[in-house]
């Protein structure tokens, strides 16, 4: 009987190192998984140099009705702020190239603008400004415009 009485209880003694051995692992194991995820969502961010154009649309076009407020607009007075509409911007073309990012929370682009206005109105940013925008924003300007990059509406052969 006593034979019976020592093994199980070196299991349980071995039970009661190694599983929160186990445990440590699988919380370290998950950690790291955790943080590859992290860094892996970073492709989806807008890098130095993304390119959004507004290719000229026609009348019959259907732009996204949104509207964003740029600050820290570059040499303009006031209270540093202009205004983007997509469907404003369309209009005659134009581009926003990301030329920054600051790591701040949320992360702020620096942005140029080329084209011929941004809004109709007192709140026009003009035909060439630089200007931040807040990644939410920034994303919002581009899915109206048709996402990052230039896109010519066809398919590719």
């Amino acid at each position: 009987m006593r034979r019976h009485d020592q093994r199980s209880s070196n299991h349980e003694s071995a039970l009661a190192i190694w599983g929160p051995v186990m445990v440590a692992a699988g919380i370290m194991v998950t950690g790291f998984l955790g943080t590859l995820a992290v860094l892996q969502m970073d492709a989806f961010r807008p890098h130095l140099g993304d390119m959004v154009v507004f290719r000229p649309r026609g009348p019959d076009a259907d732009p996204w009705q949104i509207r964003v407020t740029a600050t820290e607009v570059a040499g303009r007075a006031g209270d540093a702020t202009c205004t983007l509409k997509p469907q404003v911007m369309a209009t005659a073309g134009g581009s926003l190239v990301v030329e920054a990012r600051r790591e701040t929370s949320p992360p702020l682009y620096r942005l140029h603008w080329a084209g011929t206005r941004t809004e109709e109105g007192p709140g026009d940013c003009g035909s060439a400004a630089d200007f931040t925008l807040t990644r939410r924003d920034l994303q919002k300007v581009a899915n109206a415009a048709g996402g990052f990059g230039l896109h010519t509406g066809a398919a590719a052969p």
